[in-house]
């Protein structure tokens, strides 16, 4: 079983996902904001981070900046449907920039997220198979 942390501001979204990726068998720890997300990572060990990209509350982006500037290497899978600022293509590179390793443009596929998911925790177990922490 694998710890995840959701985050994600839409509660409808929020317990969707949550009630689909814990069916998959993972342990989900949820969240409504980047803020929460962060003081969450500091305080435990997940294997994953699904986040959302543009929330109230502290988004996605800078949870994601903030992350990767403390040195956690946690895999990170950034969703979204685009910045209401700007066109959708600039959410995915926005992503990117801020150090996800992956990025789903919503609405997407359970089986995409399953799929992804899958992808990135089999890396992160191999890499940690062979003494490379994360």
């Amino acid at each position: 079983m694998s710890a995840i942390l959701l985050v994600e501001d839409s509660h409808l979204v929020r317990a969707t996902l949550h009630k689909f990726l814990a069916r998959e068998g993972h342990d989900v720890t949820d969240c409504a904001s980047g803020d929460e997300a962060t003081q969450l990572l500091k305080q435990g060990r997940f294997d994953l981070v699904v986040a959302d990209l543009w929330m109230q509350g502290g988004d996605g982006l800078q949870f994601i900046r903030q992350a990767r500037a403390s040195g956690n290497a946690v895999p990170i899978i950034a969703i979204t449907g685009g910045d209401p600022r700007s066109p959708i293509a600039n959410s995915a590179k926005a992503a990117g920039e801020a150090g996800a390793d992956r990025v789903l443009m919503k609405p997407f596929a359970k089986t995409t997220l399953t799929s992804l998911v899958g992808e990135l925790l089999e890396g992160q177990n191999r890499m940690e198979g062979h003494g490379i922490g994360l």
